[in-house]
């Protein structure tokens, strides 16, 4: 049955796939809306930002062109709407977006407590263990996630202060003498970076 299910999955991205006149195959981005399960356009842009962030910071291989196309109306009407070509390669990490984790309006705010929800939120769907405030030898860990990976939410102090840039230092090493991966996270990053290195790592 599951693989029915992807193999259907796989045939209707293949149908609604476009070619260039060179060749290159891409999709719209108002197409990938309804097969990756989007109700809303304004979502799926949030899912589009943040794979375009994804791909220019992190020098990853990917096209996603903003264009616009006509749409019918009532009495033979028509209303331009932005739309957007997607490449085979932007393709796979917006599907990885949205598999991933389902971005919320949550997405723009920027502070511990927030983040710490969406992770154990993620985790949970995952079924994935989450404790937060793991207690490891003489300190304390923001959250723990599967016995593997230990999250610390470094606020900016962390970088001025030479106290606290000392146990750190040493955090990360009982971390590792453990056998944990340490993962720092400043809020400045975007939660999808933090679910993708989870889904690499976990």
């Amino acid at each position: 049955m599951k693989k029915e299910i992807i193999q259907t999955l796989a045939e209707n991205f293949e149908d609604h796939s476009q070619t260039t006149e060179n060749g290159i195959e891409f999709w719209f981005a108002r197409d990938l809306q309804q097969l990756l399960g989007y109700s809303e356009w304004r979502n799926f842009q949030n899912v589009i930002k943040r794979a375009k962030n994804i791909i220019i910071h992190k020098h990853i291989n990917g096209k996603i062109i903003k264009c616009s196309k006509k749409v019918k109306l009532g009495s033979n009407a028509e209303r331009k709407i932005i739309d957007y070509k997607i490449d085979e390669n932007a393709l796979i990490i917006i599907k990885e977006i949205s598999s991933s984790f389902k971005l919320n309006n949550f997405f723009s705010i920027r502070n511990e407590t927030v983040v710490l929800q969406l992770v154990q939120k993620y985790c949970h769907e995952k079924k994935i263990l989450f404790e937060h405030q793991f207690n490891l030898d003489k300190y304390y860990y923001d959250c723990m996630i599967n016995n593997k990976i230990l999250l610390e939410f470094d606020e900016p102090h962390h970088k001025i202060s030479p106290r606290q840039k000392l146990i750190d230092k040493d955090k990360n090493l009982i971390s590792k003498i453990n056998g944990f991966l340490t993962f720092r996270v400043n809020l400045e990053m975007d939660i999808i970076d933090i679910i993708l290195f989870l889904e690499k790592n976990v």
